[in-house]
């Protein structure tokens, strides 16, 4: 027997198919907020399958092993069709994904004898590569980047990894009045009704903070580590060079990143994009908010 969980992200329906033996409540906390009762036809299906051994799987032949830290990101080519795997090193995956050709309707194997350790990694990896590939026809971005909501609008922090955008939220916490987090790790933009709206995920990395909330995106900043705090407005060119390496995307895939830099530049010529070098001080956050909020 099998229980089926149904979601709503950023107004994209999908639905996960859990062995009646796991407990949704443990394993899908995060996504407790984002559980709908509609019935509209979901984008994706996720199945979890527990195997003795993923090489019963068959995935293909390794093609490429990505990210420089974890989760790795597995690729494999099995005829011409890629399967994928998601692992906490690079020595091999430790579960693997198989999707259905359009990516609506796809299973992910998890070894029996990790369960307890790898079945809430699996799960949410995949979701959030299934949720990437199947929203961008819909004007959709799934953004690495932390987010503060503040009067009714939302400001959007990127930088490289260890530049500081969840400090920087903090500060912004600490310091500015009316300051709260939506997303710490991955918020989505999605353009509706000719305007861009940022939402929060049940994926914000290692905060906690699973919003289902949505506000019309502000600003979208990005940050480098200064001996100062200057902050200025980006030309259009250099505000799509910001916010497109931030963004997730099939880059194999032509009609995703298609839809990728199409989105990108509908959110650039709607919302003012920053560059913001700084300390991590209260100063910070105090020259962005002055800003981005005039």
């Amino acid at each position: 027997m099998e229980k089926l969980c149904k979601y709503d992200v950023a107004g994209h329906l999908f639905e996960v198919s859990l062995p009646d033996s796991i407990d949704a409540g443990k394993y899908l906390a995060a996504y407790k907020p984002f559980i709908t009762e509609s019935t509209g036809t979901p984008l994706f299906r996720l199945r979890v399958e527990y195997v003795d051994d993923l090489k019963t799987t068959h995935p293909g032949r390794p093609k490429e092993c990505l990210n420089d830290e974890a989760p790795y990101f597995w690729i494999f080519d099995k005829e011409g069709r890629f399967n994928f795997g998601f692992s906490y090193s690079k020595s091999r995956p430790d579960c693997i994904l198989v999707p259905s050709e359009d990516f609506s309707d796809s299973v992910v194997y998890i070894p029996s004898s990790m369960a307890e350790r790898l079945t809430d990694f699996a799960i949410s990896n995949s979701m959030m590569l299934l949720y990437t590939f199947r929203t961008s026809p819909f004007e959709t971005l799934m953004v690495h980047a932390s987010v503060i909501r503040h009067n009714d609008g939302g400001y959007m922090f990127l930088g490289r990894s260890g530049t500081g955008k969840s400090t920087h939220s903090c500060l912004w916490l600490s310091n500015i009045e009316d300051a709260e987090l939506l997303n710490d790790d991955n918020p989505v933009i999605r353009i509706i009704d000719g305007e861009a709206m940022v939402f929060g995920t049940p994926w914000s990395g290692k905060t906690h903070c699973y919003k289902n909330e949505s506000v019309p995106l502000k600003a979208v900043v990005r940050l480098s580590q200064a001996p100062y705090n200057k902050i200025t407005r980006n030309i259009p060119l250099q505000a799509y060079a910001s916010l497109m390496p931030a963004c997730s995307c099939m880059r194999w895939d032509r009609t995703s990143t298609d839809a990728l830099h199409r989105t990108v530049e509908k959110v650039i010529s709607k919302v003012r994009c920053w560059h913001l070098e700084c300390l991590p001080d209260a100063d910070a956050a105090y020259t962005c908010h002055k800003a981005v909020t005039e």
